[in-house]
């Protein structure tokens, strides 16, 4: 354990931070020099005001410290969640925590991914290894979540500045997966993650199945228009 000493008295910045602890931390701008007595206070449990009167170079190498601590990450095997056993709950809640921003919903990853895991650098790991796995998924689903179609960059500016957007998005889908019906929606949530995306994928491909056939018609009409007129 490393030891910051602040006016001859010593204080201990932790190796590693539980996941509570990290949050706390990143509330706080790590840029904004102002920040940095109180970063250290949370990170070492100093007193603030003894912090504020220290020597400006103990607290850079504190705030150094604190920051190498936070990267950290730490291999994880035992206690992890399998991601093939999501349920589609689990799926949609991981997207919409990832949309809100990881600093802010670490504790809730865990709860879904690995409720035994105490520290954040393991929970990052796990994270990490997460969301590699899930832009996997997004690929051999491109089809559905239209990663081939052109982007509206509108639209995507859109989504980035409205947080909520993905979560109203997901539950637009729960709800019409249930058919509208309230008491059919925790039923839906249940069901493996990969049942439910094939079902929508399959859905998806008939409807491209049938507007392709209705553009077919519809030229087909068009040209059989154009030699009646000519």
């Amino acid at each position: 354990m490393i030891k910051l000493k602040i006016d001859n008295k010593e204080f201990k910045v932790p190796e590693r931070f539980r996941i509570q602890q990290w949050m706390n931390l990143m509330k706080w701008d790590f840029e904004e020099v102002m920040n940095h007595p109180k970063i250290i206070s949370i990170a070492t449990g100093a007193p603030l005001e003894q912090l504020s009167q220290a020597n400006r170079e103990a607290i850079i190498l504190g705030i150094s410290f604190i920051i190498q601590a936070m990267q950290q990450r730490t291999p994880c095997e035992n206690g992890i969640k399998n991601f093939e056993d999501l349920k589609f709950g689990e799926w949609i809640d991981l997207d919409v925590y990832l949309s809100m921003g990881v600093d802010k919903n670490l504790d809730k990853f865990m709860e879904i991914l690995g409720k035994d895991i105490e520290f954040a650098d393991e929970a990052l790991w796990i994270i990490e290894r997460y969301t590699q796995w899930r832009t996997m998924v997004y690929r051999n689903y491109s089809v559905l979540f239209g990663l081939n179609e052109p982007a509206d960059e509108d639209e995507e500016t859109q989504k980035k500045d409205d947080k909520l957007a993905v979560a109203r998005t997901w539950y637009d889908i729960l709800v019409t997966l249930a058919n509208d019906d309230i008491l059919k929606i925790d039923d839906v949530a249940e069901k493996p993650y990969k049942m439910v995306l094939n079902f929508m994928a399959r859905q998806k491909q008939k409807q491209l199945e049938e507007n392709a056939r209705k553009l077919q018609q519809r030229r087909q009409y068009d040209l059989s228009r154009n030699r009646r007129t000519l």
